[in-house]
């Protein structure tokens, strides 16, 4: 099986294994069987509340008023506040043109004696001119939904009360079953309810991981009947829904309320998720004493906000202790809520979760991604895709949260992408661990650190065991190192060569050039492997360069010690060679080694019969050629060989400024060189003698004056091609 496909393969079973293994620390109770609690819920629940922030506030109605119950009401007026000043307030209020008046309190029972009987014939015959009134009942909902309650558990005098403001069960579907509800513990008396417009339940589902409100059940069962949420009733009143024609039925996701035109999801236990309206007031507020006291004043300018608007008036100080927390608060008045629950059906904000198989789905194609690329490609390029797919998954949630209402779980991907990610890391590392650290080993004393880091992170560039590549060969030697060696004794010798090694060494791998071997006194390097290099010869004829200015830079210091100046003698050719591990099994090396090594090596000689120090072949120079400035030497034929080769001094890389002395010397030697090879003898010694007067031990000019001068005495064949064979190394 091909390698990449089996790695992909592999992947692609990490992806599954992370999908599942976040499935079970989100999706089940194992977390919470374990450790009392589920974090990974827990942080599933703060995602959705920061998806609810970072949206802001969102379009809603402007009709809505909020009538206060505040701290300084109660400071004015008393708590629990007498019975016909909210009469009065409920009369305020309607006669002001409200549509709607819901009332989120239950009120206490009537004392027994003449100041509360009276102040309760008051409230009633206010609240008998209040027709558009909705009052809270608070049913008790036992744990497991009522499911076993009994006929005879019906407290038959609420049921009496309440039945005319119901929803009838025959209207839902026979397999959908909503909370119900042991008894109504709190609801208006008799003769309240009978005066009132609908009422409405206030029941709140508290998250169990942290106690937030996100949801409340839309109808609670009650002997038979159904109840909605306080702010559904109030929608449903100002809407005109007959409460008759409202039906219940399941969809594939949940379940859907249909009212009128209105259909609203619910969640597959009957619980409408709370599209909270955000913004820091979304709703005009005012308190309970204000409205009073503006009525008292004739103030007409703040009672007409209350003109055509749905009032609920509600507690909001925290000494009366009906608030809870929401997604976009730690504390919020209750009637906030209700009032949320009535602007999203007016306005038709809902908020649905997305299928548990579309988020299955989502989590696996986002975790094969990651660990594909994770498998195939270098971690600076798979970290970078996993946070690309990790920030698009984030915005595409928030983006289909913000415009559509749909919640894509956050923490679950991110989680999953993290398991897979570090996953298939983990597996990279104990697998290709070793082959890196046999890389590491091999190579990090012979090329540059940069080069080592690029094999580790693609060991593909590598094949251990031989290929063909082109190459520059570099040879150094020091011109007699033997009789230096032998005035200077063993150990001076020895720390002479160390210091001239290692600073030639340390220019080679500067110049990203592989170390081969030493050779005694002698160098072997080259470029072009094992990581391919297009500069290879460029790079090769500038770290030849600075092998000898660096040489000339530390003879001050040898000076010093006593030890000699020397010089080095440099061959560098390009050509194909075999580069690999060679050696035995137990003991090898990487090397190079092919004909246009050796013709590198040979070159190195050659210096000797020109007085030269760095010469290379036609072959590099063609590679370098207007990158570096180089003189044409001569055509020999090295020991060893029989095709001719021409070669070339280099002298500096061209982007050096050269002195004009310089310059006029290469132009004389050229042009002599040019009358050489043309049989023009007399004017070739002309040209080499001017190129002396400037350049009196120019070992090379002297050389061709001979040679002219031998041909001109005795001229060569007429199928002489200028070639000179070379005797010794």
């Amino acid at each position: 099986m091909n390698k990449q496909l089996r790695k992909a393969l592999i992947g692609v079973l990490f992806a599954v294994g992370s999908v599942l293994l976040t499935s079970l620390l989100f999706q089940t109770g194992v977390v919470e069987h374990l450790f009392g609690s589920n974090i990974f819920q827990a942080l599933d629940r703060k995602a959705y509340d920061a998806l609810m922030r970072a949206r802001g506030e969102r379009s809603h109605t402007s009709n809505v008023v909020i009538v206060k119950i505040d701290e300084y009401t109660i400071k004015q007026l008393d708590y629990p506040i007498a019975w016909d000043q909210f009469g009065s307030l409920l009369f305020v209020v309607s006669a002001s043109g409200a549509k709607a008046i819901g009332v989120d309190l239950f009120f206490p029972s009537v004392k027994q004696d003449s100041l509360s009987e009276a102040q309760y014939d008051a409230f009633l015959k206010f609240a008998a001119v209040s027709n558009n009134v909705f009052h809270a009942i608070g049913p008790f909902v036992p744990e497991g939904g009522g499911a076993n309650l009994k006929p005879s558990d019906v407290d038959r005098g609420a049921y009496a009360s309440l039945h005319p403001f119901a929803i009838p069960e025959s209207h839902g579907n026979g397999n959908i079953s909503f909370p119900r509800a042991t008894y109504i513990d709190e609801r208006p008396v008799d003769s309240l309810s009978s005066l009132a417009s609908g009422v409405g339940h206030v029941a709140l589902t508290a998250d169990p991981v942290d106690g937030v409100i996100r949801k409340l059940p839309f109808f609670i069962e009650y002997a038979g009947d159904y109840y909605p949420t306080f702010g559904a009733a109030l929608a449903f009143y100002v809407l005109n829904i007959d409460r008759k024609s409202i039906t219940v039925s399941a969809t594939s996701d949940g379940l859907a309320v249909h009212a009128g035109s209105l259909e609203i999801p619910l969640t597959k236990n009957g619980d409408l998720m709370i599209d909270y309206t955000g913004g820091e007031k979304p709703f005009k507020e005012i308190s309970f004493y204000d409205v009073l006291d503006a009525f008292t004043r004739g103030d007409k300018q703040t009672l007409s906000m209350f003109k055509d608007a749905v009032v609920i008036i509600g507690p909001t100080a925290r000494s009366i202790g009906d608030q809870r927390a929401t997604p976009l608060s730690e504390t919020s008045p209750n009637c906030y809520v209700h009032a949320n629950v009535y602007d999203q059906i007016m306005t038709g904000h809902y908020i649905t979760h997305a299928s548990f198989g579309g988020m299955m789905a989502i989590l696996l194609v986002l975790s094969i991604i990651v660990a594909v690329v994770s498998m195939l490609l270098k971690i600076r390029w798979s970290l970078p895709v996993a946070l690309v797919l990790l920030i698009g998954y984030v915005w595409f949630a928030y983006s289909a949260f913000a415009n559509t209402g749909v919640v894509y779980n956050l923490t679950e991907p991110i989680f999953a992408i993290f398991f897979c990610y570090a996953g298939t890391m983990s597996f990279i590392s104990a697998t290709e661990g070793k082959q890196k650290a046999q890389i590491k080993n091999m190579f990090q004393r012979y090329v540059d650190a940069s080069v080592v880091d690029q094999l580790i992170d693609n060991p593909t560039m590598l094949k251990l065991g031989g290929e063909e590549r082109e190459i520059t060969t570099l040879f150094a030697d020091i011109e007699g190192f033997t009789r230096m060696a032998e005035k200077l004794g063993p150990q001076n010798t020895v720390g002479m060569l160390n210091a001239y090694l290692t600073e030639m060494t340390n220019v080679v791998i500067e110049e990203k050039g592989t170390l081969d071997k030493y050779i005694g006194d002698a160098i072997m390097a080259f470029w072009g492997a094992p990581l391919d290099d297009p500069e290879n010869a460029l790079h090769a004829c500038t770290a030849a360069l600075r092998m000898q200015k660096r040489l000339v830079s530390i003879h001050t210091k040898w000076i010093h010690f006593g030890r000699p100046v020397v010089n080095q003698r440099i061959g560098l050719n390009t050509g194909k060679a075999v580069v690999g591990n060679m050696g035995a099994e137990a003991k090898f090396n990487y090397t190079a080694v092919g004909d246009a090594v050796n013709l590198a090596s040979r070159l190195e000689g050659v210096n000797k019969e020109y007085s030269t120090r760095l010469l290379m072949s036609e072959f590099t120079n063609q590679k370098v050629e207007g990158k570096v400035l180089s003189r044409e030497m001569d055509m020999v034929v090295v020991v060893g060989k029989t095709e001719p080769v021409r070669i070339y001094e280099l002298i500096d890389l061209a982007e050096e400024v050269q002195t004009d002395a310089t310059k006029k010397f290469l132009d004389l030697y050229h042009a002599g060189l040019d009358a050489y090879k043309k049989r023009a003898w007399k004017s070739a010694i002309e040209q080499f003698q001017a190129a002396l007067q400037i350049r009196k031990d120019d070992v090379v000019s002297n050389i061709y004056i001979q040679r002219s001068m031998m041909f001109l005495d005795a001229p060569p064949p007429d199928d002489w091609n200028g070639v000179f064979v070379m005797t010794k190394k």
